[in-house]
C-alpha cells in the first residue's frame, strides 16, 4: 500500500470534487494525508484520511480585485502569478515538513500545485495533478484561457490564438522569473529556455481531468499524461443524511424548476440570484436559490424558495434549468444530471466554462456575471422552450456516464504511486463523437 499526500486549496470547489477520489484510495487501503485549511478537517477525517494543516501556504482564492475582469495578457499573467507562483514556496515547505515524518510515495495536488513540482525535482516523490477547472494549456487549437476570444477552427481564428499567446510572452516572462527565483531558493535551476510557468501547470507524470473531451473544444494534440475520467462530482448522501426543507414537496408541483446558484467564492446575490428572482417573479416556474445568507434576500417573490445549501445529487434530478455563475464543478455536476444551463461568470476560468456551455449546445452564455432581470428571464425561457438545450445536456450526461470517475482516477493515481513512472495514454482518453455539435 502507498503513502499518498493530497493537497487542495481550502475551498469547497477544490475539496468537494476530490473527496470521493480520496475516499476510494483509503477504501483500497492506501494511507492518505490531506493538506488543506482547518475548516475542512472534518471532511478529511470523515473518509479515513489524515488531516494536515496548510501552515505556510497562502490562500490565492479570493474575490477579484477591481479591474481583474479585464481580459488582457497582463491580467492573465497576473492570475498565473497569484494562482500558481505565489503559493509554491509555502506548499513546498509544508510538504517537506510532512515528508520528514512520512515516507510519501505520491503527492497529488489540485490544479494549483507547483509546490509538488518543486518537491519532486528536489528528490521527493512523484507529483500528480487533478484538474477541477479548465486546464491552463498552451493550445494552438483553442482560445487561450481568459482571452475572451470565441472558438473557431478557421485559419483566422487560429492566428488570433497565436497572436494572443505572442502578446503573453512579455508578461509571462516576468512571472516565470518569479517562479525561477523560487526554484533557485530550493536549489533548482531555471525552467528551460522558452518554457514559461503557463507550460508547467499540470504534472508531467499524470494529470487527472474531471469531465470528458466532449465538454471542451476539439483537441488537436492532447498531452499524453492527461486523462479524462468523467465528472468528479459529489456523490449522493447516505439515506437519512439529508433533511429536506419544509417546502421540498413544492418541487413536484408540476411547474418547471429553475435552480440558481452564485457559487462559493464570489457569492454576492445581487450579481445573479436577485436578477433571476426578479426576472422570473411572474413566470409559472418555481425558482430555487441557494446562498450562504438567505436572510440577505428581501421581498422574495411567491414562486421563490431559498436555502443556504442543498445537495446537488438530491436537487438536480428535480431541476429543469440551472442558472449558474459558471463554476466548473457546478456546471459539470449539472451536466452529469442532464440539466441545461444559463451561465454568467467572468473571473477565474468562469468565462471559459460559460463559453463551453454555449458551444456544446447545453445552454446559454449570458456573457456577463451581472445580467439584468430581463436578460436572465429571456435566457431561461428560451432554454425551457427549445428542447435542443436539454438534448445536448443529456448527450453530455450520457458521455459522462461511460466513465467510473472515482475508480478511474484512483487507478491512475495508484499506478503512479506504485511504479513511479509517468502514466501516459496511447490516444485521446475519454474522447467521443460528442465533442461539439
Amino acid at each position: 500500500m502507498a503513502n499518498i499526500l493530497i493537497s487542495t486549496l481550502p475551498s469547497q470547489g477544490h475539496v468537494v470534487p476530490i473527496r470521493p477520489v480520496a475516499a476510494e484510495l483509503t477504501a483500497r487501503g492506501h494511507r492518505v494525508w490531506w493538506h488543506t485549511g482547518e475548516e475542512y478537517a472534518e471532511h478529511v477525517e470523515s473518509i479515513g484520511a489524515r488531516f494536515v494543516l496548510a501552515r505556510q501556504t497562502p490562500r490565492p482564492i479570493r474575490p477579484p480585485a477591481p479591474g481583474a475582469r479585464r481580459r488582457t495578457p497582463q491580467t492573465l499573467a497576473a492570475t498565473v502569478r497569484r494562482a500558481f507562483v505565489d503559493p509554491a514556496a509555502g506548499q513546498f515547505a509544508d510538504y517537506r515538513a510532512l515528508l520528514a515524518d512520512v515516507p510519501l510515495d505520491l503527492v497529488v495536488t489540485d490544479t494549483i500545485g507547483l509546490g509538488g513540482m518543486l518537491l519532486q525535482e528536489t528528490g521527493g516523490p512523484p507529483w500528480a495533478s487533478i484538474g477541477i477547472c479548465v486546464p491552463l494549456l498552451r493550445r494552438p487549437d483553442a482560445p487561450p484561457l481568459k482571452s475572451g476570444l470565441a472558438y473557431a477552427s478557421t485559419p483566422e481564428a487560429l492566428a488570433q490564438y497565436q497572436a494572443y499567446w505572442d502578446a503573453m510572452e512579455g508578461p509571462l516572462r516576468a512571472v516565470t522569473a518569479m517562479f525561477n527565483a523560487r526554484r533557485a531558493a530550493v536549489g533548482l535551476s531555471d525552467l528551460p529556455d522558452g518554457v514559461s510557468v503557463a507550460d508547467v501547470t499540470i504534472s508531467p507524470n499524470l494529470h487527472v481531468q474531471s469531465g470528458t473531451a466532449a465538454f471542451d473544444y476539439p483537441y488537436r494534440n492532447l498531452p499524453g499524461q492527461m486523462h479524462f475520467v468523467g465528472p468528479l462530482v459529489p456523490t449522493p448522501a447516505p439515506p437519512g443524511a439529508f433533511t429536506p426543507p419544509h417546502w421540498w414537496p413544492d418541487l413536484a408541483g408540476g411547474r418547471p424548476v429553475v435552480h440558481v446558484t452564485q457559487g462559493t467564492v464570489v457569492f454576492d446575490p445581487a450579481s445573479l440570484i436577485v436578477p433571476t428572482l426578479r426576472g422570473l417573479a411572474d413566470d409559472d416556474v418555481l425558482v430555487v436559490a441557494t446562498t450562504p445568507d438567505p436572510s440577505s434576500l428581501h421581498g422574495l417573490p411567491a414562486n421563490a424558495r431559498v436555502a443556504p445549501y442543498l445537495p446537488h445529487p438530491e436537487l438536480l434530478p428535480r431541476v429543469d434549468v440551472m442558472v449558474t455563475n459558471g463554476g466548473f464543478n457546478g456546471v459539470v455536476t449539472a451536466l452529469a444530471h442532464g440539466v441545461p444551463l444559463v451561465a454568467g461568470g467572468e473571473h477565474a476560468d468562469k468565462s471559459d466554462v460559460c463559453a463551453r456551455v454555449a458551444w456544446t449546445g447545453a445552454g446559454i452564455d449570458l456573457g456577463t456575471e451581472t445580467p439584468t432581470p430581463d436578460e436572465v428571464a429571456a435566457a431561461v425561457r428560451t432554454v425551457l422552450a427549445e428542447p435542443g438545450y436539454r438534448h445536448h445536456a443529456e448527450r453530455l450526461r450520457d458521455d459522462f456516464a461511460s466513465h467510473r470517475p472515482m475508480v478511474e482516477a484512483a487507478d491512475l493515481l495508484e499506478r503512479l504511486a506504485l511504479t513511479g513512472e509517468p502514466v501516459l495514454a496511447g490516444g485521446v482518453p475519454g474522447a467521443s463523437s460528442l465533442s461539439g455539435r
